[in-house]
């Protein structure tokens, strides 16, 4: 006998199991975070991203496209608060609270991806800290509760990042993760050991940030910032994202990427000569890095396209390599002398252009490495203007050391 099927029951059919498989995680739900709460803990859902403020180390600090899910928060059985929360893709994470902030540091059976700073061998672990002797006396005070942690089954990585204890691989069963807190508890008490306050660190930072740019700020967006930035105004839905907000050397910095909107008309014929219009909408999107002088520089530019006239110098490589073009070519050659010449040729700045008090530059793609680059090599930059050029700027000293310079 063949049984058969019209296409409406096989839609209803589909619809019966569709319906099925979804209360049936949604049950599942239901009881993982019953499980949790059973625990005493809190629990939410969609947390925003400031419940990961003040982290900034490895993995956190990274990068932009950053999102956090799943917030179990809670105190420990001695009455040690903690968060556990699923970040990127890297699954369950816990920062217990430290008493003081703590220089960085990590600890595991391998280094920590991302993480700077010099590696040593204890035993088993890896650690990875940029102060031999804050490492060395880290391990004194929590190398015993670490060796625990593992004995008990628990996955050993672990970080230091500012006033909290960050671990890796929490597991997520609500009776599993208990444990490992309960674990990692007893490193965090090791921690708040008096014979560490010796090595306090500043504060964290008060918002998201960048690795090793603690007081620079990451926000995902803010519109705000199109408004004191050079910017294409034409179009609409005008939006900022990925903001950098820095100061170097007391030089204001604004990264961004501009998001804005066009619409145009297209018409188009058939076969039949009917014509028919449509409107088409475009997506446009450019990248800002700005740096605001707060002290008077002449103006020129440096690879920047169609912007005033060129300089040539001595220097053949040099000038296969940058258009140098400014309005005042004795300002110019001056800022450009021989060993400022050779710092550019081995720094190999983007295009950028000094004009009015902002420093623009051609960021290409807006990435924390390539702000970074451009922050360090101003400074660098600026630090190798000759005291003289100062002093015809009415500068009575240098607005930047001569030791930050690139030579």
């Amino acid at each position: 006998m063949q049984l058969s099927l019209g296409l409406g029951q096989i839609l209803l059919i589909l619809l019966v199991v569709g319906v099925a498989v979804g209360v049936f995680f949604i049950v599942r739900r239901q009881r993982y975070v019953k499980s949790l709460r059973d625990q005493g803990w809190t629990f939410e859902g969609s947390p925003g991203l400031d419940r990961s403020y003040g982290l900034n180390c490895p993995p956190f600090g990274l990068g932009y496209r950053r999102t956090i899910d799943d917030l179990i928060a809670g105190s420990t059985s001695a009455g040690v608060p903690f968060a556990v929360f699923e970040y990127n893709s890297l699954g369950y994470v816990a920062a217990v609270v430290l008493p003081r902030a703590l220089p960085e540091l990590y600890l595991g059976t391998a280094p920590r991806p991302g993480a700077e700073g010099m590696q040593k061998t204890a035993g088993a672990w890896t650690v990875t800290a940029k102060d031999p002797g804050w490492a060395d006396a880290a391990l004194g005070a929590i190398g015993g509760a670490v060796d625990a942690m593992a004995a008990g089954g628990h996955r050993v990585d672990l970080s230091v990042d500012g006033a909290r204890l960050v671990a890796l691989g929490v597991p997520r069963d609500a009776a599993a993760m208990r444990a490992f807190l309960e674990a990692l508890a007893g490193v965090a008490h090791g921690l708040a050991s008096p014979a560490l306050a010796a090595f306090e660190a500043p504060r964290p930072p008060a918002e998201l940030s960048l690795y090793q740019r603690p007081d620079w700020i990451y926000r995902p967006g803010d519109d705000r910032f199109l408004d004191e930035v050079v910017a294409n105004r034409g179009g609409f839905g005008h939006e900022a994202r990925d903001v950098v907000l820095g100061t170097v050397q007391g030089i204001r910095m604004i990264g961004l990427t501009h998001n804005w909107k066009t619409t145009r008309t297209e018409t188009s014929t058939d076969s039949d000569g009917r014509t028919t219009t449509r409107t088409v909408t475009d997506n446009h999107s450019e990248e800002i890095l700005e740096f605001h002088l707060p002290w008077h520089f002449g103006d020129l530019s440096v690879n920047w396209p169609g912007w005033g006239n060129r300089v040539r110098f001595e220097s053949s490589d040099f000038d296969r390599a940058f258009k140098v073009r400014s309005q005042q070519p004795k300002f110019a050659s001056d800022v450009f002398h021989p060993r400022q010449l050779e710092f550019l040729l081995r720094a190999r700045p983007l295009p950028f252009a000094i004009e009015s008090g902002r420093v623009r530059f051609d960021l290409g793609s807006n990435t924390p490495e390539r702000i970074m680059h451009c922050a360090d090599f101003l400074v660098a930059f600026f630090a190798g203007v000759p005291g003289f050029v100062w002093a015809d700027l009415g500068h009575t000293q240098p607005p930047i050391h001569r030791d930050l310079d690139g030579f």
